[in-house]
């Protein structure tokens, strides 16, 4: 029932707002649509009437259509659909020249084929955004250090870009700004130093528009909740200005072909956002979870269920929200639903935490009331999950897991502890020959990654294949090299520095493990860390391209690395592979050495890791650290004086209500 308001009521609020704006009533005066939200705070449908009667924007909202004609609404996944097909034969023939160029520069022969390379940035909050990015930096040909370095243009030879969390926020910003140099994006784009959630200035505005824009997508019937106030924030700080509350927060996943030219046209790799299920009833992801996929083509899983997998689907992203049963429209058809900002939000539900905390407060602040309202609605049980209709509903019944299920409960995939998103970039289809995983996850005591990700992966990639005729059935393996225990990383020291993984495998792709580590600057910054200066960020920033450039200390390292991502092109093995492409591998590949045995606190040092010195790989001129620095000096910095993860997130938490008086 909609919540009643007297003639009187609303008499004495249109008065003040029409005599003050009477020169145009419907244009879309802020003053205007933000007093009315204000005044009717208790009230979201006649907010949103009040909102849309003085022409406040409400294009965040998905929009009704008419349904399309011969459409394949659901597809399965014996190939790859149809839009990825079209843009792979445009992406090639950039990739080809780029690899041309590289492999010409280092002296070293063409691969008879073009490899096929992704690039996969793992979750971390701002923290994974901003080195992840430096890491991408790392190989641009517009960045002066990695050409230096002899990395710079291997981007253009990328055909995908994966991001998870808060690598998904690297992910999407960087196409949603065309491919931009991370640095001008930190510098001209990028709202850093405002705190994502709880703003510096221009406090009314914003969070008026927040409930505004929720308001109107919940009077759409479609569902709205905690992470729709995640995704516009993200959005008012990643994404281009005209996609912002000011403007028109309206930009889709599947309009970056059409908006962004360089992407329609191949020259950016395809973008791929990862998100994980947690089924009806569960409060613990399972790491055997759904994974789910959003591109610019479509929205789907290559293999649905968690205790047992079966071959997934994929429908067109641009009409996900569109109910279906059994493959066909069962009612309306809706675009908009999949807003780049509800992607990446989506991705990162981790953060709706944040949100709810607020919930525990006595506070009447017009956001903390939205937040109430919608944990009303959607049930304590859903506060931190993104809910979409369920296209596959009724679909493939005999099999299908998901077949009864009205929505789809969708997660951080980094609550599964796959922080890296390697899954897509591992499907045979695909036929990846090459993925390099920037790891910026926080996992040591003293905060920086350790490889359990990646274990993770490899532990899922073995359970599906040990499923009853898991070779026999398309969309549910995944193709993972081999890898050593979170433990034997440390041990091993493979999270120091770069290590190839599968060097000797022929049905996986070879994979490229980046961790961040300390060159120049203490990137271990929290997950929870929601604004960075200006000094902070761009430090940060180039740390993460450091870690993959080796800061040029290493001068073989560019040649090896040409020499991995080129390797399955080649078909090289042991027996056929070029000197020097041997002796990279024989440096860089993991022996398979597994030392599981508990290790001792990992204390990186600022500067050149240790075995890359032990292995007389590093310059002369760069040994025994950076600038003569070997120690910790900050332990704040370095982060060994912080507590446990849960203990972190609850002082972040209260330390930002206590900012803005919540608390």
């Amino acid at each position: 029932m909609i919540p009643f308001i007297s003639s009187k009521e609303l008499f004495l609020l249109l008065i003040p707002l029409v005599a003050t704006q009477i020169a145009a009533i419907h244009g879309p005066h802020e003053m205007a649509v933000d007093a009315a939200q204000w005044v009717l705070e208790d009230h979201s449908a006649l907010r949103h009437a009040a909102r849309t009667f003085f022409g406040g924007d409400v294009s965040y909202a998905p929009t009704k259509v008419q349904c399309p004609k011969d459409i394949e609404w659901l597809s399965d996944t014996s190939s790859l659909v149809k839009g990825e097909q079209q843009f792979l034969v445009k992406r090639e023939k950039v990739v080809q020249r780029a690899v041309e160029k590289m492999m010409k520069q280092h002296n070293l022969p063409t691969p008879p084929r073009t490899p096929i390379i992704g690039y996969a940035i793992s979750g971390g909050g701002y923290r994974s955004m901003i080195t992840g990015l430096g890491g991408l930096m790392g190989l641009m040909p517009n960045s002066p250090e990695a050409v230096a370095a002899g990395t710079g243009g291997w981007s253009n030879a990328i055909t995908y870009i994966a991001g998870l969390s808060g690598g998904s926020w690297a992910t999407g910003s960087w196409i949603a700004n065309g491919g931009m140099l991370p640095l001008d994006l930190l510098k001209n784009i990028w709202s850093l130093d405002s705190n994502l959630i709880y703003r510096d200035n221009d406090k009314f505005y914003f969070y008026s528009n927040l409930i505004g824009q929720v308001d109107a997508k919940r009077e759409t019937g479609l569902p709205a909740q905690l992470t729709d106030y995640w995704a516009l924030a993200l959005s008012e700080q990643l994404l281009p200005m005209e996609y912002r509350m000011k403007g028109h927060p309206d930009l889709t996943i599947s309009q970056l072909p059409e908006v962004i030219p360089k992407l329609g046209n191949g020259e950016l790799p395809m973008p791929s956002i990862i998100a994980s299920q947690r089924q009806e009833g569960e409060y613990v992801v399972a790491q055997n979870s759904t994974v789910w996929e959003f591109t610019p083509y479509a929205f789907g899983s290559w293999a649905f269920g968690s205790e047992k997998k079966v071959p997934g689907g994929f429908m067109p992203i641009e009409y996900l929200g569109t109910r279906l049963s059994g493959g066909q429209v069962n009612g309306s058809c809706w675009k908009g639903l999949d807003r780049l900002g509800f992607v990446m939000g989506t991705s990162a539900t981790l953060f709706n935490g944040l949100l709810l905390e607020l919930n525990s407060t006595n506070s009447h602040n017009i956001i903390v009331r939205a937040v109430k309202d919608m944990l009303y609605n959607l049930g304590k049980d859903n506060f931190d999950v993104s809910r979409v209709p369920n296209p596959f509903k009724g679909w493939h019944e005999a099999e299908n897991p998901l077949k009864e299920f009205e929505y789809l409960t969708l997660v951080d995939a980094g609550e599964t502890d796959q922080n890296l998103p390697l899954e897509p970039l591992l499907i045979p289809e695909r036929k990846v020959d090459a993925i390099i995983a920037f790891d910026a996850s926080r996992q040591t005591t003293t905060s920086w990654p350790n490889g359990s990700s990646i274990h993770t992966t490899y532990t899922r990639a073995h359970i599906i294949d040990d499923d009853d005729n898991a070779d026999e059935k398309r969309g549910t393996k995944i193709d993972m090299p081999k890898v050593p225990t979170a433990n034997g990383f440390v041990n091993g020291r493979l999270n120091t520095r770069p290590t190839f993984f599968g060097c000797e495998e022929r049905e996986t792709p070879l994979v490229v493990y980046i961790p961040q580590y300390p060159w120049t600057y203490y990137s271990n910054k929290s997950t929870f860390q929601l604004d960075y200066d200006i000094h902070a960020a761009t430090e940060t920033m180039l740390n993460g391209m450091r870690s993959l450039t080796l800061n040029s200390t290493v001068p073989t390292w560019s040649t090896c690395l040409s020499c991995a991502l080129t390797d399955r092109s080649f078909s090289y093995t042991r027996d056929n592979r070029t000197a020097i492409c041997q002796k990279c591998m024989d440096t860089f590949c993991w022996d398979g050495t597994n030392d599981d045995s508990t290790p001792q606190e990992y204390k990186p040092v600022m500067g050149v890791p240790d075995w890359l010195e032990e292995k007389g790989l590093v310059k002369m001129s760069m040994m025994d650290g950076i600038h003569g620095t070997n120690s910790w000096g900050d332990l704040v910095k370095a982060g060994l004086s912080e507590g446990s993860w849960k203990d972190l997130a609850s002082g972040v938490i209260k330390a930002v209500g206590k900012k803005m008086g919540l608390v």
